[in-house]
Formats: C-alpha cells, sequence, structure tokens
C-alpha cells in the first residue's frame, strides 16, 4: 500500500467533510443548541416545581384515638389549623365534614388516626382523586405527621431534651470528598447529582455521536462514490485498500475533530457552572485525556466494519441498512446507562469494557463515574482488545471492501463474500 496515494485519499476527504456547512454547524452549533434547550426546559421545570412548592397544600387529620396534642393548632376561621414547612393540616372532628372537603378537592389527603391506634399504630390515608399525577406533597406531610404523633405521646413523659432527641434522632451534614481529597460540607444533593451524572452522560453521548456520525460520513461516502460511478477513476490511480485506509483516516481526522471541540466545551461549561454556582464539581480528566485515544480506537474498529458493509450495498439506501447492526451494538451501553451510573464497577459495566463494540464507551462512562474503581490493566486490557479487534476487522474488512468496491454492477453472492473473508 502506497503511504502517498492513501495520504492523498485522507486529505480529500478530510477537506471535503470539513467545508461542508452541516459538519461545522454540527460541531459548534449542535453543543451550543442542546445547551440551549437542555437550560431552558431546565428552568422552566424549575420555574414551574417552585411554583408548586410555594403553593400551600392542606390535609385533614381526625383524631379517633384521642392522642393529638392540640397545642400546636390554631383556631382559624372557625377551624384548628397547623401550618408547618408550607402544609396545612387541619383537625377534623366529624368524619363527614372532612370526607365533604377532600370530594370537593381542597383537601390533598386525609389521615384518620384509627381509634386502635395505640395498639396497632394504623393511620388510614384516603387521598383525593383531585391530586396531580406527579406530585411529591401528599406523601412530603407524613412526616411532619409522624413527628406530631411522637411529639404528642413523648409529652410529659420523657425529659423536654430525650423528647426533642426522639422526635428528631439526627441532623445529617453531608459532605463529599471534593478534587485532592479535600471534605467539603454542605453539599447541594440534588446539584451534586446532576453534576455527577451529567458529565459521564454528556461525554459518552458525544463520543457516541461522534463515533456514528464519522462513520455516517464514511457510509455516506462509499454510496456517493458507487452511485455517481467514480469508482472506475478512483481504481485508476489508487488501489481499494489504499481508499479504504484513506477514507478511514481522513474521516476519523475529521471526527476527532468533532469530538475534542465537543468535549472542550463540556469540560468548559462544568467549570463555569461550578464557579457559577459555587459547586464541587469533579471533572474527569482521565476519562477526558483517554477519550481521544478510545475514539480513535472505536472508531477505527466500527469505521472498518461499517466501511466494509456499506461498500456492499447497490445505493446509499442499502447500505445505511447494511451498517444498521453495527450502529446498534455500539449503543449498546447507553441503553444500559442507569447500571452503568449505579454501578460502574458492577458486573455488566466490567463485561462490556471486554467487548470491542462496547469498549470504548463503557470505559469512557466507567472512568467519568469512578475513576478509582477502574483497575489500570481493566484500561489497558480493553485497549489491547481494541487493537486485535481492528487488525481483524481491517483485515476482513478490507477484503469486503474490494469485492463490493470492483463489483459496482452486481452484488456478491454469500459464497464470494465467505470466501474472500477467508
Amino acid at each position: 500500500m502506497r503511504i502517498d496515494r492513501t495520504a492523498a485519499v485522507a486529505r480529500f476527504e478530510f477537506v471535503s467533510v470539513v467545508k461542508r456547512w452541516s459538519y461545522l454547524l454540527t460541531t459548534f452549533g449542535l453543543p451550543l443548541f442542546l445547551a440551549g434547550v437542555s437550560g431552558t426546559v431546565l428552568g422552566v421545570q424549575t420555574y414551574f416545581l417552585s411554583q408548586r412548592a410555594a403553593q400551600s397544600s392542606s390535609f385533614g387529620l381526625i383524631d379517633e384515638a384521642g392522642v393529638i396534642d392540640r397545642s400546636v393548632f390554631e383556631e382559624r376561621d372557625g377551624r384548628s389549623v397547623w401550618t408547618v414547612d408550607g402544609h396545612s393540616i387541619i383537625l377534623f372532628d366529624a368524619a363527614p365534614d372532612a370526607e365533604n372537603a377532600l370530594e370537593k378537592g381542597t383537601l390533598r389527603s386525609l389521615y384518620v388516626v384509627q381509634a386502635d391506634y395505640l395498639a396497632t399504630g394504623e393511620v388510614r390515608a384516603i387521598q383525593s382523586d383531585k391530586t396531580p399525577l406527579l406530585s411529591m406533597r401528599g406523601t412530603a406531610v407524613e412526616p411532619i405527621l409522624r413527628s406530631l404523633l411522637r411529639r404528642s405521646l413523648l409529652e410529659g413523659e420523657v425529659d423536654q431534651a430525650v423528647e426533642e432527641r426522639v422526635i428528631s434522632p439526627a441532623q445529617f451534614v453531608r459532605s463529599r470528598l471534593g478534587p485532592g481529597g479535600a471534605e467539603v460540607q454542605d453539599v447541594d444533593e440534588a446539584l451534586d447529582l446532576l453534576m455527577r451524572t451529567t458529565i459521564p452522560l454528556f461525554l459518552g453521548v458525544l463520543l457516541l455521536t461522534a463515533l456514528l456520525s464519522a462513520s455516517g460520513y464514511l457510509v455516506q461516502t462509499v454510496a456517493t462514490d458507487k452511485e455517481s460511478k467514480i469508482v472506475e477513476v478512483l481504481l485508476s490511480s489508487v488501489t481499494p485498500e489504499e481508499i479504504l485506509a484513506g477514507k478511514l483516516f481522513g474521516l476519523g481526522a475529521a471526527g476527532l475533530v468533532q469530538f475534542a471541540v465537543w468535549s472542550s466545551m463540556v469540560v468548559f461549561l462544568a467549570l463555569a457552572a461550578s464557579a457559577a454556582l459555587a459547586a464541587v464539581v469533579t471533572v474527569p480528566w482521565l476519562a477526558i485525556v483517554l477519550s481521544p485515544l478510545l475514539f480513535v480506537l472505536g472508531y477505527l474498529f466500527l469505521g472498518s466494519l461499517m466501511l466494509a458493509t456499506a461498500a456492499l450495498g447497490a445505493n446509499a439506501a442499502e447500505s445505511q441498512k447494511l451498517t444498521m447492526g453495527w450502529a446498534v451494538l455500539a449503543i449498546l451501553p447507553l441503553m444500559v446507562l442507569v447500571i452503568l451510573l449505579e454501578e460502574p464497577n458492577g458486573v455488566l459495566g466490567q463485561a462490556m469494557t471486554w467487548i470491542p463494540f462496547t469498549s470504548p464507551l463503557t470505559v469512557i462512562i466507567r472512568l467519568a463515574v469512578d475513576a478509582a474503581g477502574v483497575a489500570w490493566w481493566e484500561v489497558a486490557g480493553s485497549i489491547t482488545v481494541l487493537i486485535v479487534a481492528i487488525g481483524v476487522a481491517i483485515r476482513i474488512g478490507a477484503r469486503l471492501f474490494r469485492v463490493g468496491f470492483l463489483l459496482t454492477g452486481s452484488r456478491p453472492s454469500i459464497g464470494e463474500l465467505w470466501r474472500q473473508a477467508r
């Protein structure tokens, strides 16, 4: 294989792709568009939920056992009402009045302390059918009622300090080890969870998108060359193997540039968010450093297979159908993303690390979630497996590519494909 001819094909493919408006818009505009849409949706949901949280919720309470301490309730409009944490708990003496209010929708739920409560501990909860489907405020009042029942049962029975500790046994002060092992307190759990899951998710999605995008360019250019009959012109100057290698390297370089731009934007947004929100964000530097290498290896493996199968198609539509299976295999880690985020070093994560189709994306996600839990030999082993798989894929792919590229006027038989692959 002549290096100068291969380099010429690679330069042509690289320049022809990066000059396209679609490539430039995807590379620079897509991350900004996704960030804008995600930020807008998140802002709207946050505003809606904050407005819902600001609204008072009314709950009914009936004390059939006579154990509730009524001193916390105050009289309002002829009703005994206790307001705490934005919840209004109305104490009813008669069940029909409470059930009527529940039926009208003025109460979210009605709680009835059963007459045999001291023996069974049973409190019946009746929910209104007008309660919003996804609202969690109905169950949010239950810890408050538990505290009220504890206070009522302990009133005058134990020392006041002991009573307070029974009612509220622990005030958890959460912290997390930040960069450099420094302990950071007052961690916002929701924000911490969002940042720790968003970065691995974005890195994984961007890596997969770059892989499929670059491989898609391979399929498109091969189909275009065959449909436009430019194959005969190309084969007069270069061999099929040189065309395959040139397309792989040229379009792979374009995909690598695209992934580098996306990864830089993700890191910049993560650091900017941590500074703006005064939060501790652990940037997965090891995953980011290794991502270009894993992209190149994953692209060479997946791209060589897609290039070979694309050459067997008679047109662009058929080529895309033939390569769809490889894309589905590459997407597998995203299908089980919840498991990988929850147990990055579990059996499934470790198994997918050693499968060439899923290895690049799985390793990136595992390193981004818990780099300390990934052994060095797992990373080295996955890279080794990918290199061996690339050698096999390129060897078989080059033969199938030659058959598909040369037989432009007819479809090769299964026997011919098997004979060439061997």
